[in-house]
């Protein structure tokens, strides 16, 4: 049995999507073989997925979520869930973003909560100024129920603040999972622990394991693989910690060397 372990969101996923070929091929490799969804996305927003490639019907499969934060497993429903940010951090980290222009977005476990930045108010303010057209109203007094991770985006100069940030936020994971977007989370958190977990479980052997990712989030399951794989459009951090290139998301480069595993 193969077991492919494969983020989503610019790798597997093309624009945010699955098409036809991606759910056949899919389909046809878990009759025999183990498929993995490693993603920063908790499983609300990975539900549908689960439902397109039919992975509780073929029960040999599982999820690693929120980077590692949460894992399920198909075959004999094992969840596990590990403890994120109290209120008290989340606010810190919060404080910290909002002051280095990012804007921020709190995932919590059924709702996901944006905030306006710095940059955003300065922009309202002289649009109100100039255009006068109103200020948009923002809550500034949320209550975030069961934090699982902060979201950043959204701001200028973003690799200049994005090195205070990790600076600032050294005893957390600060992870760059796309050219402009990052993920905070509690420190040691990351889809690899998981991944071991997995593979001590059903003793998979590193010949017999195949992983994707495009991210920051994913590099240390790229370095831990023998048969690791980076899509084109992969950050050049991942492409570094990957021992193989794909073609790129867009053109279902994981999709294609999946076939090519079935095959064997």
């Amino acid at each position: 049995m193969k077991t492919v372990v494969s983020d989503l969101d610019g790798t597997l996923l093309v624009d945010g999507s699955l098409n036809k070929e991606i759910i056949n091929v899919l389909k046809d490799f878990q009759k025999e073989n183990r498929l993995v969804l490693a993603t920063g996305r908790n499983f609300e927003s990975v539900k549908w997925i689960v439902d397109e490639l039919e992975m509780e019907k073929y029960q040999t499969g599982a999820l690693i979520l929120i980077n590692g934060l949460a894992f399920y497993d198909f075959k004999d429903h094992e969840y596990v869930y590990l403890n994120s940010f109290s209120l008290k951090e989340a606010n810190k980290i919060i404080k910290i973003a909002y002051r280095l222009f990012f804007r921020v977005t709190v995932v919590c476990q059924n709702e996901r909560i944006t905030q306006s930045n710095l940059y955003d108010k300065i922009y309202y303010l002289l649009r109100y100024l100039i255009k006068h057209k109103p200020i948009p109203k923002q809550n500034n007094k949320v209550v975030y129920n069961q934090v699982e991770k902060i979201e950043l985006g959204g701001t200028i100069f973003f690799n200049f603040f994005f090195k205070l940030l990790k600076k600032r936020l050294y005893n957390y994971e600060v992870v760059r999972v796309s050219q402009y977007w990052i993920e905070i989370l509690p420190k040691g958190t990351n889809k690899l622990n998981q991944l071991k977990y997995l593979v001590s479980k059903y003793h998979i052997d590193q010949n017999d394991l195949y992983v994707f990712g495009d991210g920051e989030n994913d590099i240390e399951m790229l370095q831990y693989a023998n048969n690791s794989y980076a899509p084109e459009n992969a950050l050049i951090e991942a492409k570094n910690a990957a021992h193989f290139k794909c073609e790129s998301c867009n053109n279902n480069g994981v999709i294609k060397v999946i076939q090519n595993i079935i095959q064997k």
